[in-house]
C-alpha cells in the first residue's frame, strides 16, 4: 500500500511539473500572456511566449487591457542595463496596431506597436512614430 501511494504522489508531482511548462494560449486573442524578446529582425523587435519575466525587455499582456512591461530601469542603456516592471495599458487600435501607455523611469509615455503572429508562440513588433 505505502508503494502504491509513493507511486501516485510521483506521478502527481511529475504530471503537475510537466502542465506548468505548457504556455497557456487564448486563441480568440494570441496577444494575451507573457512575452520575452527573443532578437532583433528586419527592423522588427521578436518575441517568444514564456511563463513568466526574465531579464530582459518583456511585455505581460492582460486579458482586461492591463499590461507589465520590463524594460530599462534608468536613462543610461550602457551595459550591464537594470531592469524594471512598469504598469500601463494596451488598446487595440486595428487588426494589427495596438497602443500602449506605461509608466518608464522619466514619467508616462505612450506609444504605438505594429504586431504580427509568425506562429502563437512568436510574436514580432515593429515600433511606429509619433
Amino acid at each position: 500500500m505505502k508503494k502504491l501511494s509513493l507511486i501516485l504522489i510521483l506521478i502527481g508531482a511529475l504530471s503537475y511539473s510537466c502542465s506548468k511548462d505548457k504556455s497557456n494560449i487564448d486563441p480568440d486573442n494570441l496577444l494575451i500572456g507573457v512575452w520575452n524578446y527573443s532578437t532583433y529582425q528586419d527592423n522588427a523587435i521578436v518575441y517568444s511566449r514564456n511563463q513568466e519575466f526574465n531579464d530582459a525587455p518583456c511585455y505581460r499582456f492582460n486579458a482586461d487591457g492591463s499590461l507589465v512591461e520590463r524594460k530599462n530601469s534608468g536613462w543610461c542603456g550602457t551595459p550591464p542595463i537594470s531592469y524594471a516592471d512598469y504598469n500601463g495599458t494596451w488598446t487595440i487600435l486595428n487588426d494589427t496596431i495596438i497602443e500602449i501607455n506605461v509608466g518608464y523611469w522619466g514619467g508616462t509615455t505612450t506609444y504605438k506597436l505594429d504586431i504580427e503572429f509568425p506562429d502563437s508562440n512568436s510574436l514580432k513588433v515593429i515600433p511606429l512614430p509619433e
